[in-house]
């Protein structure tokens, strides 16, 4: 009988290197690799340190999330000199990459516009600086910020702008412009009800007040004896602080009254009768019809019953 060996060789197949990407993974820098999102197995050091540097893409912004898809990952894998279909690439069926952020709160930004405003100013500690309209938190790359105010910009009406500019550890700084409002805590002059136009102004209508304004100006007024007898240039809102510029001298002379016009003629002064023909305060220019000639003529409001020509 014949008796046939047979030698059978078994041959052993090593499993291939093996990548293993993470479904979520946060990172901190502009760009991120292949090393902060998967796990290598089955391979040497230097191809470890190789794959691991492999870069796939931009992060997304500070504090959001973007996709990665396992056929940008072999796109790149190509690009860095592998082979992809020489190793065992195991991905998530969702690949997302988070940015990890530090929330920069918009009260700093805020402080260090107020900050600037005062030192450009000069502004005294009565001034009280708020911001218009808040910024939003910003959220910023993981790291230390630098944060910068620079020149303010008025806007008028107590108004301002001033650029703040946010330095992070990466990427372009970023300029914020905050909008603030000074106002002035002082004591002035209130109407305590409506004052209308044309209303000779009275202390009952009056009184002082405590209150906060928009301007920095002098033309406030703080004393009653400022106002009593003036006249209101435009209607005034009870509540309302009184300035200089509302109010006027009442006239001294009516339309149709009946004055003395005194008329200069060489060293001495002719007097003659003559009708106003129009209202006019002390100092004022206005129109005077003379009694016997009829005649109308310009003249300075002297007082209450006299009036001057005026000789060229």
């Amino acid at each position: 009988m014949w008796c046939i060996a047979l030698s059978l060789t078994v041959v052993a197949w090593a499993d291939p290197p093996r990548i293993e990407v993470r479904e979520r993974t946060s990172v901190q820098a502009a760009h991120f690799t292949l090393g902060e999102i998967a796990t290598f197995s089955g391979v040497d050091t230097q191809t470890r340190e190789r794959l691991g540097a492999v870069v796939l893409g931009a992060s997304p912004l500070p504090g959001l999330e973007r996709l990665v898809t396992r056929e940008q990952i072999i796109t790149r894998l190509r690009q860095h000199g592998f082979r992809p279909e020489e190793f065992n690439l195991v991905t998530p069926s969702r690949i997302v990459i988070h940015r990890e952020a530090t929330l920069l709160q918009a009260q700093q930004v805020v402080k260090a516009a107020i900050a600037r405003l005062r030192e450009v100013l000069r502004l005294p500690e009565e001034a009280q600086v708020e911001c218009d309209v808040s910024p939003r938190d910003l959220p910023l790359p993981k790291g230390e910020a630098q944060i910068g105010a620079g020149e303010p910009r008025s806007l008028g009406g107590g108004l301002y702008t001033v650029p703040v500019q946010v330095t992070s550890s990466e990427g372009a700084p970023i300029t914020l412009n905050v909008r603030l409002r000074i106002a002035y805590l002082r004591e002035v002059l209130v109407a305590q009800r409506t004052i209308r136009a044309g209303e000779m102004i009275d202390d009952s209508a009056l009184t002082v007040q405590r209150t906060t304004t928009r301007d920095s100006s002098g033309d406030w007024l703080t004393d009653p004896a400022e106002a009593v007898g003036k006249i209101a240039r435009q209607t005034i809102p009870a509540g309302s602080p009184l300035k200089r510029s509302a109010i006027d001298e009442p006239a001294l002379i009516r339309r149709g009254q009946p004055v003395k016009l005194l008329v200069p003629l060489g060293g001495a002064v002719i007097e003659a009768g003559a009708v106003a023909q129009q209202d006019g305060k002390g100092g004022a220019r206005i129109r005077v019809q003379v009694t016997d000639t009829r005649k109308t003529l310009l003249a300075t409001v002297i007082d209450a019953q006299t009036v001057r020509l005026d000789v060229p």
